[in-house]
């Protein structure tokens, strides 16, 4: 069952706050969302992303500031394809998709801790039903989907069309 871990009110930007945020190390990706843009894994808007967090938290550097990142998020079954590695398959299961940073992150926090394999990728309308997202807020993982939606995927190929991270 998921738990939430932001126990403190959620602070929430300004209209000049999300003005002024530029995207930071995603910069060029936040540049290029088109108006009306929503995260396709949680459905957030960029100003629902925007959170308070500390940036550079392993450093001497560390501050608050307002951060959301935006990550182009794909299917790893198809890396090796695409790196000139022809083992993996051909196609992918979901086009690449620039999505929040929260669910780039909860795709390999699932994998991770589920021990799944590094080379599957959660398909954004998969992440969409085991994260919990509140604006201006972290995910909360529900843990049991994933690994539901897991076997589920698992299941849809056929032995004669099944990728290697099956095997």
């Amino acid at each position: 069952m998921p738990s939430r871990r932001n126990i403190a009110p959620v602070k929430v930007p300004t209209l000049a706050d999300f003005e002024a945020f530029d995207g930071h190390h995603c910069r060029d990706i936040y540049a290029g969302l088109p108006q009306g843009w929503t995260c396709p894994g949680c459905g957030r808007t960029p100003f629902e992303i925007l959170r308070w967090a500390v940036r550079f938290p392993r450093t001497p550097n560390a501050f608050e500031d307002w951060v959301g990142g935006y990550h182009t998020h794909h299917d790893h079954g198809v890396d090796d394809v695409r790196f000139g590695r022809a083992t993996g398959p051909a196609v992918a299961r979901f086009p690449e998709t620039v999505m929040c940073e929260q669910c780039n992150s909860a795709d390999g926090a699932a994998k991770r801790k589920l021990g799944l394999r590094r080379d599957f990728s959660f398909a954004p309308w998969e992440i969409r039903r085991f994260v919990t997202a509140m604006p201006h807020s972290a995910h909360t993982i529900d843990y049991e989907m994933a690994e539901a939606l897991y076997r589920q995927a698992e299941a849809a190929w056929s032995a004669s069309t099944r990728p290697r991270f099956f095997d």
